[in-house]
């Protein structure tokens, strides 16, 4: 039996080997300069990111005692946070990033648990009001 980091790595390449041949084939539009082994190399780069992601925030997640059955929103609010990282850095990223775990909060999630996976996981530490 596979370990679940074993797992998780096969999942990626598979779905990365499926990405390209959709390409490929056609299915999935290509860029416009046509280079589609780049276009994969993204993929496979955003899928493996998401993974480490992942593993971060249930990793935090089990520190804190939260349900499994809650996973779900918890990692929402992380790729709402992942985003955010994307598209923003510096005090901007931290207001947007406390907004958004003011917004989680209002959803029903402990605002303790939102702070530690920002704060293990994204590197942003947030005012505590």
């Amino acid at each position: 039996m596979m370990n679940n980091d074993t797992r998780r790595q096969v999942a990626v390449a598979r779905a990365t080997r499926r990405y390209g041949n959709a390409v490929r084939q056609g299915s999935i539009p290509c860029r416009a300069d046509g280079n589609s082994a780049g276009q994969t190399y993204n993929y496979r780069t955003a899928a493996e990111r998401s993974e480490l992601r992942f593993t971060q925030v249930k990793q935090v997640l089990m520190e804190h005692g939260v349900p499994p059955i809650q996973f779900v929103p918890y990692r929402n609010f992380a790729l709402h946070v992942d985003k955010l990282c994307r598209q923003h850095s510096g005090e901007t990223l931290r207001q947007l990033a406390s907004a958004a775990t003011d917004y989680w909060t209002a959803y029903g999630l402990r605002p303790e648990v939102l702070r530690a996976i920002t704060a293990n996981v994204f590197n942003i530490t947030l005012d505590r009001d």
